[in-house]
């Protein structure tokens, strides 16, 4: 039936040509040999075993489409070469980039409180100490410093090392540029407002003022001698400490305690009054306080801090006194100013004596000690004295 269809489907000139052949192979039939006919047969077999082949691989798939797949394959598998060598020079570079990092040496900058920029190229080790704040920075760190200054006159070294702080070298009063540079320090710590020290002692090391004007900027102080020295972690550990003890502090605060007149002041015949301590500012963003202050213009110590007169103190009547005092200095029990004993904080026993002068509110640790000691000398049926400064200092 296929043989049929095909042969009606071809035209008459076609059909004279196939006659003509089927004519032709009879004759050479005719003339072959005995097994003529069945080579004929056999012929007659692989023709029709070879169409039926070529029809079934023509009718699968052509051999250029596998040929075609192959270049694919190939293709394929040059990408993933390609891709693989790029995957790899990626991670050469980047691991030539991670040793180049590692080769180049560590620097640790920050920006003091006078917006000075500090650069040590390692963890400083050897740290000195110019100002008494420093003493409170240092211990509240965990840190020795290598000298220290003036030390035992004030008290607060002892208050903070212990005995250990007499192993701790004693600057003089009029430290010069060579005793600094014999104890060999990485880094130097003041103050803000002692730039001209600064510019002096920065030929012998790095030198970072701490800016004492608040809360706020003690503890950027604390955390950037924390970066350092390579004590960020007890920095941050310092100021979790502090943070917690006045929240627990204030905690118990009274109803209008923000309304409580407080003088802090020295405890000599100075008698001056801190407006620019930071203490003050810190007292009433708690609502503890509110400090008085007298209206008087720059004293010889720069403004605002001000001489006050007996005249002011029998107007203000202060409900608390912080006298900050020292070895020597006059105390809550040898003040005779009769205007003194009929304030309502000598009259009530509404008093705080502190004892480390040059540390007052210029630190972190003394400024939660001075807390607990004014809220004792305010509401003594509420809050305890606060103990020895070392109560406070950080464990081990």
């Amino acid at each position: 039936m296929v043989k049929l269809r095909a042969f009606e489907s071809l035209s008459h000139r076609s059909i004279r040509v196939c006659t003509v052949l089927v004519a032709f192979l009879l004759v050479a039939t005719a003339c072959g040999s005995e097994d003529a006919s069945d080579t004929t047969a056999a012929t007659a077999v692989r023709a029709e075993t070879t169409t039926t082949t070529s029809a079934t691989t023509t009718t699968s798939a052509p051999p250029a489409t596998d040929e075609h797949d192959h270049e694919h394959e190939e293709d394929d598998h040059e990408h993933e070469d390609e891709h693989e060598e790029d995957d790899h020079e990626h991670e050469d570079e980047h691991e030539e980039d991670d040793h180049e990092h590692e080769d180049e040496p560590m620097t640790l900058t920050v920006t003091d409180g006078s917006g000075r920029e500090i650069t040590l190229d390692s963890p400083a080790e050897r740290v000195l100490c110019v100002q008494d704040n420093c003493t409170d920075l240092t211990s509240d760190l965990g840190i020795v410093p290598v000298a220290q200054h003036r030390g035992d006159g004030w008290g607060s070294a002892a208050a903070y090392y212990g005995d250990g702080a007499a192993e701790i070298p004693v600057l003089g009063d009029r430290m010069s540029v060579e005793e600094v540079a014999q104890f060999e320090p990485d880094l130097i710590i003041g103050r803000v407002g002692e730039e001209e020290v600064r510019d002096a002692l920065e030929v012998v090391a790095p030198v970072y003022l701490v800016d004492i004007g608040g809360v706020e900027t003690l503890k950027e102080g604390w955390m950037d001698v924390g970066v350092l020295t390579g004590r960020q972690e007890e920095a941050a550990a310092a100021i979790a400490r502090f943070d917690a003890n006045v929240a627990a502090l204030s905690a118990d605060l009274p109803a209008g305690a923000v309304d409580t007149r407080v003088a802090v002041g020295f405890g000599d015949t100075n008698w001056m009054i801190w407006d620019s301590s930071s203490f003050c500012e810190f007292l009433h963003s708690e609502g503890a306080g509110t400090c008085a202050f007298p209206d008087q213009g720059e004293s010889e110590y720069g403004s605002p801090d001000s001489e006050f007169s007996w005249e002011f103190i029998v107007e203000t009547d202060p409900e608390v006194w912080v006298m900050i005092t020292w070895p020597g200095s006059a105390r809550y029990d040898t003040v005779t100013q009769e205007v003194w004993l009929q304030t309502t904080a000598h009259r009530e026993g509404r008093v705080c004596e502190e004892d480390s002068a040059g540390s007052f509110g210029h630190g972190l640790l003394m400024l939660q000690w001075a807390y607990q000691c004014y809220l004792n000398a305010g509401w003594p049926a509420i809050y305890d004295h606060p103990g020895a400064l070392s109560v406070w200092m950080p464990a081990g």
